[in-house]
């Protein structure tokens, strides 16, 4: 599955500018980002393909959703150990429960889907050890690793108070609530909502690469 086309422009504006000198005593934040955003295109196959061998038997329309989150959390995750961490940090959240939402509508419990978020935990922690940053000559730093582990965290946390939130209003918000929402009306609501996501995702690193390519210019 490849990242998301519409960003991939913007982002390799910013991979484009120049890194600052890598302390070569472990590995860093820049080593880290580069590292996860080198395996995105892999991370969100296999997180897909386990996602569907948990055989839910759902409709296309739904499975299209379910690609929709996978791409775009797998996507963000990178920027969550960079520069622009502060910056993407709300965006990630945001998806993070819309994730817990939208899953609640799919008709999963909220272990459900927090086991599918413990998916790409285990699956980055896998490949950390297995094929670390810079070839593992040098040591993984706790700090990084942690950080890592804390983005992971808050998607859990927030895709928890998402499917919470979504049946709340499932069950007292409206009279008319009868149960699972229609896959087509699912997905029409999860693209809806994660072009805003996306959107807003352009703009930083629009914004980002306007401003580096300006202080080039003026050195």
């Amino acid at each position: 599955m490849p990242v998301i086309p519409s960003e991939q422009a913007a982002t390799g504006s910013i991979q484009e500018q120049k890194r600052p000198e890598r302390r070569r005593g472990r590995v860093g934040p820049a080593d880290l980002t580069e590292w996860l955003r080198g395996r995105v295109p892999q991370l969100q196959e296999r997180w897909l393909h386990e996602i569907r061998a948990r055989g839910l038997g759902q409709s296309p329309a739904v499975e299209r959703v379910v690609e929709m989150f996978v791409a775009q959390l797998v996507y963000l995750l990178p920027f969550l150990m960079g520069p622009h961490r502060d910056q993407m940090q709300p965006h990630w959240d945001c998806v993070s429960e819309l994730f817990g939402s939208i899953a609640a509508k799919r008709g999963l419990a909220a272990g459900e889907a927090i086991e599918e978020i413990h998916i790409l935990r285990e699956l980055v922690i896998r490949d950390l050890y297995r094929d670390p940053p810079l070839g593992g000559k040098v040591p993984l730093s706790l700090r990084e690793v942690l950080r890592l582990s804390r983005a992971l965290d808050r998607c859990v946390t927030h895709a928890s108070v998402g499917h919470t939130d979504a049946m709340f209003f499932q069950f007292f918000g409206s009279e008319e609530a009868t149960g699972v929402v229609s896959g087509d009306d699912i997905a029409g609501e999860a693209e809806a909502q994660l072009e805003t996501v996306r959107s807003q995702v352009r703009e930083i690193l629009e914004h980002a690469s306007t401003a580096a390519n300006g202080r080039e210019r003026e050195n």
